[in-house]
């Protein structure tokens, strides 16, 4: 296992997507934290002065960085299941993933090696984020106060890499199931984009309302409105931990069955 993590870490530091997404998630972070200063600064609407507690439910000082983390969440889903379904697909394309199983390479462990790389680039750019945003905060507003800072930062990126590791483990699974780029990042952007559409639905109607917290969106949608509610956090880590396994599971097995060319 550790001779496949090697070399799957290996071409990712040669992919370009290693060092684009996390520029890119910069980037998308910063225009985030501007975008907060000129709500902040008093845009208007109809009339009516509003602030980034209003919009957000938090003053956005540096100390405060991380929960920002939430407002861009959504964009985490959609770059998981693109870079899952553009390195594994190239992986298939060029003969590397025939090569490994032809040296006697398990299926489950090069299908597991691939989940791993797909966890490390979202750790990553949610990392990256979190740091550029508490960086900006900090730079636009102030640092704040700093009690609980360190619990606040870790607990909060801690659940939101765990919420999209349940998008990770589905882009890898479309990546094997359909070796092909359009097919896994192209249904994986459907599935991703229509995630909020089902929680936004559940939750309107009372009939299908319990099911909206068996869906692993509903808590990146809720997480900071329920930041400091315990039941909240360790069931939306069950439901996430139970889909990432049970993702896992069929996506071994179909890779064993699958004729690989």
């Amino acid at each position: 296992m550790t001779t496949i993590l090697n070399s799957d870490f290996f071409k990712l530091w040669r992919n370009i997507g290693f060092r684009l997404l996390p520029i890119a998630t910069i980037i998308c972070t910063v225009v985030t934290a501007c975008f907060m200063l000129f709500v902040q600064s008093g845009a208007t609407v109809e009339g009516e002065v509003f602030t980034a507690v209003d919009v957000f439910g938090f003053i956005p000082v540096g100390s405060l960085g991380a929960y920002a983390l939430t407002t861009i969440s959504n964009l985490y889903g959609f770059i998981v299941v693109v870079f899952s379904g553009l390195f594994i697909s190239t992986e298939f394309a060029q003969g590397t993933i025939r090569n490994a199983l032809c040296a006697g390479a398990s299926r489950s462990k090069v299908y597991l090696s691939k989940l791993a790389v797909n966890a490390v680039m979202l750790i990553l750019c949610m990392s990256v984020s979190t740091l550029t945003f508490i960086a900006s905060f900090t730079a636009l507003y102030g640092f704040g106060d700093p009690a609980g800072f360190i619990t606040n930062t870790v607990l909060v990126l801690g659940m939101q890499v765990l919420y999209h590791l349940v998008y990770a483990a589905i882009g890898c699974l479309l990546a094997f199931l359909v070796p092909n780029i359009a097919f896994s990042v192209g249904v994986g952007l459907v599935f991703v984009g229509l995630q909020g559409v089902l929680v936004e639905i559940c939750s309107a109607f009372d009939v299908l309302n319990p099911l909206a917290p068996f869906i692993p969106h509903y808590y990146i949608m809720r997480l900071t409105e329920n930041f400091h509610d315990a039941a909240f956090l360790a069931h939306g880590a069950a439901v996430s931990i139970i889909f990432v396994l049970a993702t896992v599971v069929i996506g071994c097995l179909l890779f064993k069955r699958q004729d690989i060319k």
